[in-house]
């Protein structure tokens, strides 16, 4: 009797072993979801960023990220070259900081066309939130010193209530002074149109076209006179992305 019942529990243990590895055979592997990873460059009425982005299907949308570095430029920028002195080259006037932007930026894309084919144009909307991150640190300027037999330039921070711009020879390195930045954070935001093309298995090309705004906790140091900076900048921008895609389509 107990061998009779010693021997039913190890065939239904070994049926079960077979069982479960068949389960295991025939079980189809999860369907993995579409991811695209690029670089982009993006082209602002405030300057261009150069940066990476991640494009992923979701449910009923496509969520994108994107990491971006670039500088920040105010139109009204002028830069002029003094004649008067030998070896001169270009410089602002009356502005006296450089300033590099990290920006992260998250958001959704609706579509409004799917791309089912390499030669479809897939069309999006995008919305969304950006944190910008500034960085300004001191403009560096060649100023002329004369002096007989010993003149030439020295470099030094810009400051236009002391330095007279008949003795500017041009702007000085772009990292000397570094150091002496500051940080500025802010809070933004875009809408954009988005159209796709190219191949539909491995590489994805995206043409971005919107608006967007960003705020910053305090007016960016741009320019000596305080009411020339500010710290609202809408603007108009153009991205072109390219990307490599992994993952199969749903």
């Amino acid at each position: 009797m107990q061998k009779g019942i010693l021997g039913l529990a190890i065939g239904l243990w070994v049926l079960g072993l077979s069982t479960l590895g068949g389960q295991n055979l025939s079980a189809l592997p999860a369907p993995i979801q579409p991811k695209l990873w690029g670089l982009g460059v993006n082209v602002r009425h405030f300057g261009w960023d150069f940066g990476f982005v991640k494009q992923q299907s979701e449910r009923g949308h496509l969520g994108t990220q994107a990491l971006w570095l670039g500088v920040m430029k105010d139109p009204r920028e002028m830069k002029v070259i003094n004649q008067r002195l030998p070896g001169s080259s270009a410089f602002a006037i009356e502005r006296v900081t450089h300033n590099a932007l990290l920006r992260y930026q998250w958001g959704k894309s609706l579509v409004l066309s799917e791309r089912n084919d390499r030669g479809d144009v897939g069309v999006r909307l995008n919305a969304s939130v950006d944190i910008p991150l500034n960085y300004a640190w001191p403009t560096y300027i060649w100023l002329y010193e004369p002096a007989p037999l010993t003149d030439g330039y020295t470099a030094v921070a810009y400051d236009p209530s002391i330095h007279d711009v008949g003795l500017i020879g041009g702007t000085a390195a772009y990292g000397k002074g570094f150091s002496d930045g500051e940080f500025i954070p802010g809070l933004g935001g875009l809408v954009a149109m988005q159209a796709e093309w190219g191949s539909y298995r491995n590489v994805s090309n995206t043409l971005t076209l919107g608006f967007g705004v960003d705020r910053f906790a305090r007016k960016l140091p741009l320019w000596y006179r305080s009411e020339m900076n500010r710290n609202f900048f809408p603007s108009v921008f153009v991205t072109f992305a390219v990307g490599f895609e992994y993952g199969n389509r749903l």
